[in-house]
């Protein structure tokens, strides 16, 4: 073995510690694969996230190693291997501008043995295609709303079977990609010409859900589902234009300085919601993330449907975790800082199949299990 460029030891030092790769994609960004696509303001997010995350393990003294990759992710985990990395904060939402490559990845780093935070592919992959993470929910008996999938605007007649009003929204995309306030249709000619415009600018298929009338919940795990936390959030839209829809769009999330940024979320508990309709937004949201394989920090998200039942709308591994993002947000509301919470997620951090996340009897009929994080009711301030 040739040592010469071995490090020395002494007994009084200690090895060098193996850096934790920070992995995200730079696909959005100037100079990147798809930097001027649709949604490219959650893509350059994504990066800044990144940067922060890095930021706060090197002033916590852990060596860092902060890597970007486009559409070449054998490429990325082949970078951190070189360097030694023994633990990764998996980032990468997307590769060469396409989302539903997300779970490329995770299943990398599986196969290198690298424990990394986040959830691993299974998860990522089902809740990449809406439709069939439904499925996956409702055998487990999740509340969710009537819907029809349709490949475009030829392909409407499940879809009118629904009651109006609808909502409609690309099967295959996240960060709120593709919703506006034309998402909610009225009649059959509003519902064709919505599909129209989706399908001349996002691949489908596409998800029209009856549209639910009540309040929209976000449920957030952290650090995973089985030994973790949760927080329950509502979304207030009272600041917003008269006329619109109180439904979270695009902009609502991406575009700060327009008339639907004004939304938020603030806490809820049994005080606000009522302590039936809470002990059912935390068990259905728990049962919807176990559901699609959900082994780390999520959020799920629901509406009171108009008898006040929750029901899911969707569910999301590995949300945004901006300190002003609605998870991190959520978090916050615990007495759980922004750090503390990166940290928790890192010290969580292992391979799936490492982690516990069978679907049990027990587990499904005991929430419990689930340890509610501490909150403020905002019905008594």
């Amino acid at each position: 073995m040739d040592d010469r460029n071995a490090v020395a030891v002494t007994e009084d030092e200690e090895p060098p510690a193996s850096p934790v790769a920070v992995l995200y994609n730079r696909d959005f960004l100037p100079g990147g694969s798809c930097e001027l696509a649709l949604g490219h303001e959650a893509g350059e997010e994504a990066a800044a996230v990144a940067h922060a995350v890095a930021g706060l393990l090197a002033d916590r003294g852990i060596p860092v190693l902060l890597l970007a990759v486009d559409d070449d992710p054998e490429g990325l985990v082949a970078e951190a291997v070189a360097a030694g990395a023994t633990r990764a904060v998996n980032l990468v939402e997307s590769l060469g501008g396409d989302g539903r490559r997300e779970h490329e990845v995770p299943a990398l780093l599986e196969a290198q043995g690298i424990p990394y935070t986040g959830n691993g592919p299974r998860a990522l992959l089902a809740a990449q295609a809406k439709h069939m993470a439904r499925r996956l929910m409702r055998a487990q008996g999740v509340r969710l709303p009537d819907a029809a999938v349709v490949a475009g605007p030829d392909d409407l007649e499940t879809a009118l079977c629904l009651d109006f009003p609808l909502f409609v929204k690309p099967a295959c995309a996240d960060g709120s990609v593709g919703i506006d306030q034309g998402s909610v249709v009225r009649d059959a000619r509003a519902l064709r010409a919505r599909v129209t415009w989706l399908a001349e600018r996002i691949p489908g298929p596409y998800l029209v859900e009856t549209y639910l009338p009540g309040r929209e919940l976000n449920v957030a795990i952290f650090p995973n589902p089985m030994h973790g936390r949760f927080s329950v959030t509502e979304i207030d839209f009272a600041s917003y234009p008269k006329g619109y829809a109180p439904i979270v769009t695009y902009d609502c999330k991406w575009t700060p300085d327009g008339p639907e940024s004004s939304a938020y979320s603030k806490p809820v508990g049994p005080a606000d919601l009522g302590a039936a309709v809470y002990r059912e937004v935390v068990a259905q949201a728990r049962a919807a993330f176990l559901a699609i394989g959900g082994t780390s920090y999520g959020r799920v998200d629901m509406r009171l449907d108009a008898s006040g039942h929750p029901r899911v709308i969707d569910v999301n591994p590995n949300p945004d975790l901006d300190p002003d993002a609605g998870f991190c947000l959520a978090a916050r509301h615990t007495g759980l800082a922004w750090g503390d919470l990166v940290l928790a997620l890192l010290a969580d951090a292992r391979l799936d199949d490492a982690r516990d996340h069978r679907i049990t009897r027990e587990g499904r009929q005991r929430p419990a299990l689930w340890e509610p994080a501490p909150w403020t009711s905002t019905s008594a301030q």
